[in-house]
């Protein structure tokens, strides 16, 4: 090849080998349309600003959230069962635990959750609708599925043991 820098682009593109020459004059041209295409796609202040705003706004969001996931669940009262862990809801109709595990499968869309109670020593199960609000350090319960109505309980916090 007398000219590095012509390539007949028809007769590379039938080639099923290149020579090393060959090879560095395409990836210099596949460079150059990488570059022109970056290029294009710089942003302005504006947008920079704009897209900036929105990652802050995400990353306060989530903050948020886990701040009021973990105010629901810390310094609160673990009880131990059958060498599983549970904590307990006040101010239900009985005494209903839910699993320390279970804790995290709990969003802001309602999901069926198992809650157990104790009758004569031996855990039984109830299926209930649980969700969480992003505002609130509560659970709201649904004790019925198909007729939704949800009231709010919070976990019991730790007693001073002093």
């Amino acid at each position: 090849m007398s000219n590095s820098n012509t390539i007949d682009e028809e007769a590379y593109r039938k080639k099923q080998t290149y020579s090393d020459e060959e090879k560095k004059i395409i990836m210099d041209r596949l460079n150059q349309k990488r570059l022109a295409e970056q290029k294009k796609s710089t942003y302005s202040k504006s947008e920079k600003n704009k897209i900036l705003k929105e990652l802050n706004e995400q990353r306060l969001s989530k903050q948020r959230r886990e701040e009021m996931e973990k105010r629901r669940t810390q310094n609160k009262e673990v009880y131990d069962f059958s060498s599983r862990k549970f904590y307990k809801f006040l101010h239900m109709d009985r005494e209903y635990y839910i699993e320390l595990s279970d804790i995290d499968k709990i969003t802001s869309r309602p999901s069926i959750i198992t809650l157990y109670y104790r009758t004569f020593g031996e855990l039984k199960k109830k299926d209930v609708l649980i969700k969480a609000e992003m505002y609130s350090d509560k659970f709201l319960v649904s004790h019925n599925a198909i007729r939704v109505h949800f009231n709010s309980y919070s976990l019991e916090t730790m007693r001073n043991k002093s």
